[in-house]
């Protein structure tokens, strides 16, 4: 339940807008950075955040991304990732939303995302 309260008190992007992803950003489970023209740099996240394997150990990830919208979540983007240790591609989805004046990303759909991304 505390992970929907910075949602429910947050500011997202409108429908058709599209939210500054672009940058770096941390959380508690790794980091990711979203470039211009819709590719990843420099990610690192745990391996539940992609495959659900619990691990304390950060996974290197490439990939893409694009804007988009998620029904019950609001906009953000959808990043394709893929683990450089070869294992197989997910594609998960990052809510842009503000709270108390942060930029913040929300990782959906995983068990571990409780803590969001913050703009580096």
């Amino acid at each position: 339940m505390a992970s929907v309260l910075p949602l429910a008190v947050g500011c997202s992007a409108g429908p058709d807008e599209k939210p500054p992803v672009v940058g770096t950003w941390k959380s508690g489970i790794g980091s990711i950075q979203f470039l211009e023209g819709g590719k990843l740099g420099e990610v690192s996240l745990l391996p539940a955040a992609c495959r659900g394997e619990k691990s304390s150990t950060p996974v290197q990830f490439t990939g893409t991304w694009k804007h988009g919208k998620l029904e019950d979540a609001g906009t953000g983007a959808w990043a394709t990732l893929t683990s450089v240790a070869g294992y197989p591609t997910c594609e998960r989805y990052f809510q842009y939303f503000t709270y108390e004046g942060q930029e913040r990303l929300q990782l959906t759909g995983v068990s571990i995302a409780d803590e969001p991304f913050v703009r580096q």
